[in-house]
């Protein structure tokens, strides 16, 4: 039960952040305008969006879902590629519902044009959750989110003759690589 409660937790912060990110990315009303590409490691273009941009639309999504109205979401970013995300979330414990605040450590690269991922740390208030009590349901979260990422930027993309390349983090940003 508890290992299914935070692989659901984990799922449900790291999905938000996802789809706040590239619904972004995939909403912009100017079309990609590149110059030729300098060199072969060298983007054509940099995407980048503010920290407190990335907060407000997470917070404004939740607010969105009832269960989660009051949920006071925070993503901080981090250098080198790391985001932190926590939210106050209720959990149903033998009748009683409580809110617990958990915090997901990930730290994120591209491979291929894919955007991988890798929760590095679970958190429940104080407590160090042990990733080996809940790597089952980390692999399975990983691999839903990087699954629905990466569709989204293909998706995005499409047509333009862009793919990712690079991401990166800074406390007040997120870049993202794109090119040829």
């Amino acid at each position: 039960m508890v290992r299914f409660i935070v692989g659901l937790i984990i799922g449900i912060l790291l999905g938000a952040a996802a789809v706040v990110v590239f619904t972004m990315l995939g909403s912009m009303d100017n079309p990609l305008i590149y110059a030729p590409l300098p060199s072969p490691s060298a983007a054509v273009v940099h995407v980048t969006v503010d920290a407190g941009y990335l907060n407000q639309e997470l917070n404004t999504m939740l607010a969105t879902q009832p269960q989660f109205a009051d949920a006071r979401p925070q993503l901080e970013l981090r250098s080198p590629n790391t985001a932190v995300v926590s939210a106050d979330i209720p959990v149903t414990v033998n009748g009683n519902t409580i809110k617990i605040r958990p915090t997901v450590t990930m730290q994120f690269q591209v491979q291929d044009g894919k955007l991988v991922t890798h929760v590095t740390n679970v958190n429940l208030g104080t407590i160090n959750v042990p990733m080996a009590l809940i790597q089952s349901q980390v692999d399975e979260v990983e691999r839903l989110f990087q699954n629905g990422v990466n569709r989204a930027v293909t998706n995005a993309l499409a047509g333009s003759g862009l793919k990712l390349y690079g991401v990166s983090t800074s406390p007040t940003a997120i870049t993202v690589d794109l090119g040829q």
